[in-house]
């Protein structure tokens, strides 16, 4: 009887070790950024305050990098990164994998191949069209109509504007989540985001202008908060 009940509590302990491992691995994320400021300023921050929720023992570990390369090629440089940070742990490091980038003026064949190539590797791309800008402006308002990126931080001025805040919106601002959720609406912008994006559902993305898909970012962190509940 005693040794019965030893070998229950040694599969009891073993079932609790894979789950703490599981849990462990999913809280580890990385995301990639084909941008080497605005984008990771952004991600960093949103990680810093979705963690403030969290207890520490699940909090989430997010490495966010910042390439500077662009579609295709930072799609490669994702698996680099990964086979260099696979090697130097002891188990596969992330959970998951997320790839930010943008159509700016790059060719559409490149852009929708890069978006391809994230999916079948099992990444999640964060792509947007034209650029992430756009993204900031769904915090704001439901934008329908194609707008070209010269005209996003015209546009964003103008938002801060109404809102009270005399501010002028540049490229690698490392507050620019907090003015965005303190002055316009995270929740808003994710709503916004896949009402656009259920529009363009039939279309490649690089046809799909105005639209972004980083709300995604945030479903995978519902999923994850609900895992731990």
């Amino acid at each position: 009887m005693g040794s019965d009940n030893l070998h229950i509590r040694r599969i009891s302990e073993r079932k609790r070790r894979r789950e703490n491992i599981i849990k462990q691995k999913s809280s580890n994320w990385l995301i990639v950024c084909e941008g080497t400021k605005t984008e990771p300023n952004y991600f960093e921050k949103a990680v810093v305050e979705i963690n403030k929720g969290i207890d520490d023992e699940y909090k989430l570990k997010v490495k966010v990098v910042g390439k500077g390369m662009n579609t295709t090629s930072l799609v490669k440089a994702v698996d680099l990164q990964v086979k260099i940070d696979t090697y130097s742990k002891s188990v596969v490091p992330y959970g998951k994998i997320f790839v930010v980038f943008d159509k700016d003026s790059f060719d559409s064949k490149n852009f929708d191949e890069a978006i391809r190539m994230c999916e079948i590797n099992g990444y999640i791309p964060l792509w947007s069209n034209q650029a992430i800008e756009f993204w900031f402006l769904l915090h704001f308002h439901c934008i329908y109509s194609k707008m070209d990126r010269t005209e996003y931080a015209k546009k964003l001025n103008e938002y801060f504007k109404s809102k009270g805040l005399n501010y002028k919106y540049k490229k690698n601002d490392d507050n620019i989540y907090n003015f965005l959720c303190e002055y316009g609406s995270l929740d808003k912008a994710r709503k916004n985001a896949k009402k656009i994006s259920d529009e363009h559902q039939n279309d490649k993305p690089s046809l799909s202008e105005s639209c972004t898909q980083v709300y995604k970012f945030f479903d995978e962190i519902d999923e994850r908060l609900k895992e731990l509940e």
